[in-house]
């Protein structure tokens, strides 16, 4: 092949890739044009509102269906809730109320930024800033894109756009976007742009290789006259913070449920033979996502357990792995435990016993247990400033003398 002939073909094909990126890039510039248009859906109407409604699917795991229910009325007012938690604004003060506790409410100042305030009071636990909202509120597209990572993927990048039919055979505005760890599509309805459904699947920060979690979730966005949003204290008395309501399961002063576990290693250990230390438990799963960072926290609690020489003995206790081989799940938890490299020991509750014993507490869950065996504090969830408050906690029982 001559030289003329070479040169013709390496054209062609620059001209060819020059030209796929042009569709690439002109496929990114719709999808930002369409979520555009929500945007400016979202925030023009006054009373809305939406529940989603999702299934998440984890290795190790069954499948589960969640709801998160939200709105927004005239002025400021704004709801987010689901089974546990309910967050409300009105004007300019925001108010943060736990379903198993009917004696207390946590209040802050609301600046209109609501994803920011539920960060700071609720943490980045089960309450997730929606998407919608975010848009309600004339954040710019960047920070609404943002609020689609719902604290599992890192930062999203707008990959396309297509033009799909739905198994209701209604046409759909489908965006997708790509990040290091994973990718997610939202369709949108293309009369009222607003939120139809919304898929992804990721791999979380930390997690074990071939490890993935999938989930899928639909809208159901309404327009309607609704009660309006409100809040009303009653005989409730207000706190500082979520970690001030105090969950009835576990009441404070009760004694804590005795039980007998065995270590990764085959040890056992009872509960009754750690009278004398104070005693910090953290209920987790393999599957469990936010159970990670918990984690994390704990085992930094740990290390400063250890290396102030207090008498205070931390157990992770993992609970609720499904799954009928019991060899299974413990390789399991080996498995994921040396991935993370935590150090601190883990208890195996294979037939969750010791969970069920502690009322249930959910996932990830931590309880601090007195010298003379006396539950002290119990905490459901991720929280704001975790390691200080278990620190905290464990430090004001050692001082009582």
């Amino acid at each position: 092949m001559d030289m003329k002939v070479i040169l013709v073909a390496v054209l062609i094909a620059t001209r060819a890739i020059v030209a796929a990126e042009a569709g690439s890039q002109a496929e990114v510039d719709r999808a930002r044009e369409v979520l555009e248009e929500s945007i400016k859906a979202y925030k023009s109407v006054e009373t809305f509102r939406d529940t989603l409604s999702y299934a998440v699917n984890a290795p190790g795991s069954e499948q589960e269906t969640k709801t998160q229910e939200y709105g927004f009325g005239p002025g400021r007012s704004v709801v987010v809730k689901n089974a546990l938690l309910e967050a409300v604004a009105l004007d300019t003060t925001f108010y943060l109320i736990q379903s198993d506790v009917s004696e207390k409410y946590v209040s802050a100042s609301y600046d209109r930024d609501f994803g920011s305030i539920l960060r700071q009071v609720a943490g980045a636990g089960s309450l997730f800033e929606p998407p919608p909202l975010a848009m309600h509120e004339g954040k710019n597209l960047d920070a609404c894109v943002d609020t689609f990572r719902f604290n599992l993927l890192e930062p999203l990048r707008i990959d396309r756009y297509r033009r799909v039919t739905g198994d209701d055979r209604k046409a759909y505005d489908e965006v997708h976007f790509v990040a290091q760890n994973g990718e997610l599509a939202v369709r949108i309805n293309p009369e009222t742009h607003f939120l139809e459904t919304i898929s992804f699947q990721v791999r979380p920060a930390g997690a074990p290789e071939g490890f993935v979690v999938r989930v899928n979730g639909t809208f159901s966005p309404r327009i309607s006259a609704e009660p309006p949003i409100g809040f009303t204290p009653g005989s409730r008395s207000v706190v500082n913070n979520l970690t001030e309501l105090i969950s009835k399961r576990l009441a404070p002063g009760s004694s804590a449920p005795d039980l007998e576990l065995e270590t990764l290693d085959g040890k056992k250990i009872a509960l009754h033979d750690l009278r004398g230390s104070v005693v910090l438990l953290d209920f987790w799963a393999t599957w469990c996502v936010p159970c990670w960072k918990a984690l994390k926290e704990t085992q930094s609690v740990a290390d400063w357990a250890a290396g102030e020489k207090l008498s205070v003995k931390v157990f992770a206790v993992n609970t609720l792995e499904q799954g009928n081989d019991a060899n299974e799940k413990s390789r399991r938890v080996q498995a994921f435990w040396r991935s993370q490299g935590f150090a601190m020991t883990t208890l195996f509750d294979s037939e969750s016993k010791l969970f069920k014993a502690f009322a249930s507490p959910g996932l990830p869950s931590q309880v601090v247990i007195s010298r003379s065996g006396r539950i002290l504090h119990y905490h459901e969830g991720l929280f704001p400033e975790m390691q200080q408050t278990l620190k905290r906690e464990l430090r004001e029982d050692l001082e009582v003398q």
